[in-house]
């Protein structure tokens, strides 16, 4: 009788867990679009990822106030507590980043979203020059996404303007480091970050 109840309990706790699990990344999925749609200044410079990660910031002590408050509010029979609160406000923020990189970031910076794009809104099939073609005509020339990110960079501090030009900062040089030690790991193409190979 005593492991039966015990059981009840955990499967209790652990079900409790999961729906607060779940409410928290709702929430705070709500509360991250509302702060970056709000485009507030202290969330960072105009780069959508350094505002995200300010918003998932502010969101993350949102979160853990409002799971606790909620947790609170449970009966005791469940087994939450502030402990469960915290962990529910990481996992919701965790996720919530992992989503906004993979999904906002990557159609915001993404070539191939771009080159998507423009097969998208063709009407006929087009051939690899001109994929090259309206690549180089729109997004370099008319978009001025060269521009965009040289300001990006600027702002971010890895690079600084000169009177021969840009160049790269000490914190972009240990930038570069890094994204060449990733890239190495990870197998990328080494190109993008100067290797060798």
């Amino acid at each position: 009788m005593t492991q039966m109840t015990e059981t009840r309990s955990t499967l209790r706790r652990a079900f409790a867990l999961v729906l607060l699990y779940a409410a928290a990344t709702l929430v705070g999925g709500v509360i991250f679009v509302a702060l970056l749609r709000a485009a507030l200044a202290f969330l960072g410079p105009g780069v959508m990822f350094y505002r995200g990660v300010g918003a998932l910031i502010v969101d993350f002590f949102l979160l853990i106030v409002l799971v606790a408050a909620a947790a609170a509010r449970l009966p005791r029979r469940f087994g939450i507590d502030g402990a469960d609160a915290l962990g529910a406000a990481i996992v919701a923020t965790s996720l919530l980043l992992a989503a906004f990189v993979l999904g906002p970031i990557t159609a915001d910076r993404s070539i191939s979203v771009f080159m998507l794009s423009q097969f998208d809104a063709a009407d006929r099939p087009l051939t690899g020059a001109e994929a090259r073609d309206a690549f180089v005509r729109v997004y370099v020339d008319d978009w001025a996404q060269i521009d965009r990110r040289l300001k990006e960079q600027a702002l971010s501090g890895n690079l600084e303007q000169g009177p021969e030009g840009w160049r790269l900062t000490a914190q972009g040089r240990a930038f570069m480091k890094t994204a060449r030690a990733l890239s190495s790991i990870f197998g990328g193409d080494p190109r993008f970050v100067g290797r060798k190979n």
